[in-house]
Protein backbone atom coordinates (compact mmCIF):
# COMPACT_ATOMS: atom_id res chain seq x y z
CA UNK A 1 0.00 0.00 0.00
CA UNK A 2 1.16 3.55 -0.63
CA UNK A 3 2.12 5.50 2.46
CA UNK A 4 1.47 9.19 2.99
CA UNK A 5 3.35 11.00 5.73
CA UNK A 6 2.64 14.27 7.43
CA UNK A 7 4.36 17.38 6.20
CA UNK A 8 8.02 17.45 7.16
CA UNK A 9 8.16 13.79 8.22
CA UNK A 10 11.08 12.10 6.45
CA UNK A 11 10.53 9.17 4.18
CA UNK A 12 11.89 6.01 5.75
CA UNK A 13 12.75 2.52 4.63
CA UNK A 14 13.23 -0.60 6.70
CA UNK A 15 11.25 -2.56 9.25
CA UNK A 16 9.22 -1.03 12.04
CA UNK A 17 7.14 -3.46 14.06
CA UNK A 18 5.00 -5.59 11.76
CA UNK A 19 5.44 -3.32 8.74
CA UNK A 20 8.22 -3.05 6.17
CA UNK A 21 8.64 0.35 4.53
CA UNK A 22 10.12 0.57 1.05
CA UNK A 23 11.15 3.77 -0.71
CA UNK A 24 11.22 3.71 -4.52
CA UNK A 25 13.94 6.21 -5.38
CA UNK A 26 12.87 6.56 -9.00
CA UNK A 27 9.27 7.50 -8.26
CA UNK A 28 9.80 9.03 -4.82
CA UNK A 29 6.90 7.02 -3.38
CA UNK A 30 6.96 5.09 -0.13
CA UNK A 31 5.23 1.73 0.22
CA UNK A 32 4.44 -0.42 3.22
CA UNK A 33 3.66 -4.09 3.54
CA UNK A 34 3.20 -6.56 6.34
CA UNK A 35 6.39 -8.47 7.13
CA UNK A 36 6.18 -12.18 6.40
CA UNK A 37 9.12 -14.49 6.03
CA UNK A 38 8.63 -16.56 2.86
CA UNK A 39 8.46 -20.34 2.94
CA UNK A 40 11.50 -21.46 1.00
CA UNK A 41 11.06 -24.31 -1.46
CA UNK A 42 13.33 -26.19 -3.81
CA UNK A 43 12.86 -23.64 -6.59
CA UNK A 44 14.18 -20.84 -4.34
CA UNK A 45 17.38 -22.79 -3.68
CA UNK A 46 17.76 -23.58 -7.38
CA UNK A 47 17.37 -19.95 -8.45
CA UNK A 48 19.68 -18.82 -5.67
CA UNK A 49 22.34 -21.27 -6.85
CA UNK A 50 21.99 -20.08 -10.43
CA UNK A 51 22.30 -16.42 -9.42
CA UNK A 52 25.30 -17.20 -7.21
CA UNK A 53 27.03 -18.99 -10.09
CA UNK A 54 26.25 -16.23 -12.59
CA UNK A 55 27.74 -13.56 -10.36
CA UNK A 56 30.89 -15.68 -9.98
CA UNK A 57 31.52 -14.79 -13.64
CA UNK A 58 32.30 -11.24 -12.40
CA UNK A 59 31.43 -9.06 -15.40
CA UNK A 60 33.88 -6.27 -16.23
CA UNK A 61 33.22 -2.65 -15.29
CA UNK A 62 32.70 -1.79 -18.96
CA UNK A 63 30.07 -4.52 -19.28
CA UNK A 64 28.35 -3.29 -16.11
CA UNK A 65 28.29 0.25 -17.51
CA UNK A 66 26.80 -1.06 -20.77
CA UNK A 67 24.14 -2.91 -18.75
CA UNK A 68 23.33 0.29 -16.83
CA UNK A 69 23.05 2.23 -20.09
CA UNK A 70 20.85 -0.48 -21.60
CA UNK A 71 18.60 -0.55 -18.50
CA UNK A 72 18.18 3.24 -18.66
CA UNK A 73 17.38 3.22 -22.39
CA UNK A 74 15.06 0.22 -21.99
CA UNK A 75 13.13 1.87 -19.16
CA UNK A 76 12.86 5.14 -21.09
CA UNK A 77 11.05 3.49 -23.99
CA UNK A 78 7.39 4.42 -23.84
CA UNK A 79 6.12 0.83 -24.01
CA UNK A 80 8.43 -0.30 -21.18
CA UNK A 81 7.44 2.24 -18.54
CA UNK A 82 7.39 0.55 -15.16
CA UNK A 83 9.10 -2.64 -16.37
CA UNK A 84 11.62 -4.03 -13.89
CA UNK A 85 15.02 -3.72 -15.58
CA UNK A 86 16.43 -0.93 -13.42
CA UNK A 87 19.97 -1.98 -12.55
CA UNK A 88 22.92 -3.65 -14.25
CA UNK A 89 22.32 -6.84 -12.26
CA UNK A 90 18.68 -7.04 -13.42
CA UNK A 91 19.86 -6.57 -16.99
CA UNK A 92 22.57 -9.23 -16.59
CA UNK A 93 20.19 -11.82 -15.11
CA UNK A 94 17.54 -11.02 -17.73
CA UNK A 95 20.16 -11.55 -20.45
CA UNK A 96 21.41 -14.84 -19.02
CA UNK A 97 17.92 -16.30 -18.53
CA UNK A 98 17.04 -15.28 -22.10
CA UNK A 99 20.19 -17.09 -23.24
CA UNK A 100 19.12 -20.24 -21.38
CA UNK A 101 15.66 -20.02 -22.92
CA UNK A 102 17.06 -19.64 -26.43
CA UNK A 103 19.72 -22.36 -25.94
CA UNK A 104 18.28 -25.03 -23.61
CA UNK A 105 21.52 -27.05 -23.66
CA UNK A 106 23.22 -24.34 -21.56
CA UNK A 107 23.08 -24.95 -17.80
CA UNK A 108 23.23 -21.64 -15.93
CA UNK A 109 24.13 -23.35 -12.67
CA UNK A 110 27.50 -24.49 -14.10
CA UNK A 111 28.23 -21.83 -16.75
CA UNK A 112 31.66 -20.18 -16.54
CA UNK A 113 33.37 -17.27 -18.26
CA UNK A 114 35.66 -19.71 -20.09
CA UNK A 115 32.64 -21.59 -21.52
CA UNK A 116 31.07 -18.33 -22.68
CA UNK A 117 34.17 -17.34 -24.63
CA UNK A 118 34.94 -20.91 -25.84
CA UNK A 119 31.43 -21.36 -27.25
CA UNK A 120 31.33 -17.73 -28.46
CA UNK A 121 27.93 -17.16 -26.86
CA UNK A 122 25.98 -13.99 -27.71
CA UNK A 123 25.98 -12.84 -24.07
CA UNK A 124 29.58 -11.62 -24.41
CA UNK A 125 28.33 -8.07 -25.01
CA UNK A 126 25.03 -6.20 -24.96
CA UNK A 127 25.38 -5.42 -28.67
CA UNK A 128 25.70 -9.10 -29.59
CA UNK A 129 22.83 -10.01 -27.24
CA UNK A 130 20.51 -7.50 -28.92
CA UNK A 131 21.54 -8.71 -32.38
CA UNK A 132 20.91 -12.33 -31.32
CA UNK A 133 17.43 -11.44 -30.03
CA UNK A 134 18.19 -12.04 -26.34
CA UNK A 135 17.45 -8.42 -25.42
CA UNK A 136 15.02 -5.98 -26.94
CA UNK A 137 16.41 -3.42 -29.39
CA UNK A 138 16.96 0.07 -27.92
CA UNK A 139 18.45 3.26 -29.35
CA UNK A 140 22.25 3.29 -29.68
CA UNK A 141 22.68 -0.36 -28.68
CA UNK A 142 25.52 -0.56 -31.23
CA UNK A 143 27.75 1.40 -28.86
CA UNK A 144 27.37 -1.16 -26.04
CA UNK A 145 30.10 -3.52 -27.20
CA UNK A 146 32.17 -3.86 -24.01
CA UNK A 147 33.08 -7.50 -23.36
CA UNK A 148 32.06 -9.61 -20.42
Amino acid sequence: MKVKTQLGYPQISGQAGDLVYCLNKRTGKMYARRYEYPTLGENHHKMGGVAKNLFKIQPSDGFKYACRAYAYLYASLRKNRGVGIWTWSNCFLHLMYALAKQMPEIDLSTLTRQQIYAQDLPCISIKRAVEAGLLERVNDYEMMDKGL
